[in-house]
């Protein structure tokens, strides 16, 4: 049989959806996931989710049907997720490690895009000295110029990178030098 319109979906939206909603919130209990859960049964209506779409009964019968196995499915999926974080809670210091982690994937991120917008040899001696952790005369002798170059090209680089960075990555870089 075929799918439902768009029109014919409207209609049901317009007739249903506040109803739905109300529907949803009371099983969920949080207003945004009740809209979600509704949004997300005309969806399935659209996409073709109904066969009978000229019986009104079955049309409204799908939709709250949708609707609480979507909600029984979140509650059912939140209560797990519970029971495993009272089971396996995160210590203090893993919580603390993993936000470090995260942040330090992002700054990293920020920083091989900047080093993308370098011109081409400048990152490549960049990315050489500093994130391989390659010795000058290392990068003069794999690039075949002259170590002079290679310490222009460091200092171009970070000149460049010192406009193109927030802060955070412009310590990291800071700290990768260090080393």
């Amino acid at each position: 049989m075929d799918k439902m319109t768009p029109d014919e979906v409207k209609h049901w939206f317009n007739l249903y959806y506040t109803r739905l909603c109300a529907f949803a919130f009371r099983l969920v209990n949080c207003r945004e996931t009740a809209r979600d859960l509704a949004q997300d049964a005309f969806v399935v209506l659209l996409n073709g989710g109904l066969q009978l779409k000229n019986d009104p009964n079955s049309v409204k019968s799908f939709l709250y049907s949708t609707v609480k196995y979507a909600a029984l499915n979140r509650i059912r999926h939140q209560q797990i997720a519970r029971r495993v974080h009272e089971q396996h809670p995160l210590e203090e210091a893993e919580e603390a490690r993993a936000l470090q982690a995260m942040l330090q994937a992002e700054v990293l991120g920020e920083l091989h895009a900047a080093l993308e917008s370098l011109p081409a040899g400048c990152a490549r001696i960049c990315r050489m000295g500093y994130l391989e952790g390659m010795k000058n005369a290392e990068i003069a002798d794999v690039l075949e110029i002259s170590i002079n170059t290679v310490k222009t090209q460091k200092q171009r680089a970070l000149m460049l990178l010192r406009d193109r960075l927030s802060p955070q990555a412009l310590s990291v870089l800071l700290c990768l030098l260090l080393k």
